[in-house]
């Protein structure tokens, strides 16, 4: 995960350099978006499991309570 960290850490520093040609810019921030989609779904995609998770050992704990 570090990689990933520096890779972003680049990309950021591309975007706001103000010696950087356009289009490299333009570039790196449509990359930088990209990532943000891929984590979005990652973390969605996780804390889904989680909250079922939840949910089976509630459902479970309820019905050992009857």
């Amino acid at each position: 995960m570090n990689k990933l960290g520096g890779y972003i850490t680049q990309l950021m520093t591309t975007i706001i350099d103000s010696q950087e040609n356009q289009f490299v810019k333009d570039l790196a921030l449509s990359e930088l978006q990209r990532l943000n989609v891929d984590v979005s779904e990652f973390i969605n995609k996780h804390m889904k499991d989680d909250i079922d998770k939840i949910k089976e050992t509630e459902k479970k704990l309820l019905q050992e309570d009857k």
